[in-house]
């Protein structure tokens, strides 16, 4: 009976959303000093084919990430779309991103303009107007559950440590809370006879 409730205490307490920071730097297949390439599925996100992963500090590209040596690079046009593998909801908590072939922290006046969005179903959840120059940027997460963030600074963009909240799959909890009332009124019952 108590491994009964224990294990009902654990299914309640894994319904918390997993945060995850994307840094880039340990891509599967990828993360290559001195290259850049295709975005494979990636801690359990989803890239679009405009989206690749770089490296901005040992090579020809010295353009400087967030942290660490790689980032995210808008290297085909468009807008880049990120989903979750599953195609289970997710919350975004914010993202540092900063335009492509400008020098480390360069600031200046020639900015890329465009937008972050969250969608759910194909509909609009949040929208933020953005504008980059050659300084990262923080972008501050948005409320609402998404399944599909689309980053759409202008063409060529770079992004870094964005941090996303993938929902855990689990069964109605309100059904887990009333099966723990029953569990332990049963329990209790027990102990009294």
């Amino acid at each position: 009976m108590k491994k009964l409730i224990y294990i009902l205490m654990l299914s309640i307490l894994g319904m918390q959303a997993n945060a995850t920071i994307l840094t880039f730097d340990d891509i599967p297949g990828g993360s290559n000093q001195n290259s850049f390439g295709n975005m494979p599925i990636y801690n359990g996100f989803n890239f679009s084919s405009t989206l690749d992963w770089i490296d901005l500090e040992s090579s020809r590209w010295n353009y400087g990430a967030n942290s660490g040596d790689f980032a995210l690079l808008n290297n085909n046009y468009g807008v880049g779309v990120i989903t979750e593998e599953n195609n289970l909801d997710f919350t975004f908590d914010g993202l540092w991103a900063k335009k492509w072939r400008t020098s480390i922290d360069s600031n200046g006046n020639d900015s890329l303009f465009g937008f972050i969005q969250g969608y759910n179903d194909g509909a609009l959840v949040w929208s933020v107007d953005t504008s980059l120059n050659g300084s990262y940027e923080y972008y501050t997460g948005q409320l609402g559950q998404i399944d599909e963030l689309r980053l759409g600074f202008g063409n060529n963009f770079l992004v870094d440590d964005i941090t996303l909240n993938a929902q855990v799959s689990v069964p109605e909890p309100r059904l887990f809370i009333l099966l723990g009332f029953a569990l332990l009124a049963l329990f209790f019952s027990r102990t009294k006879k």
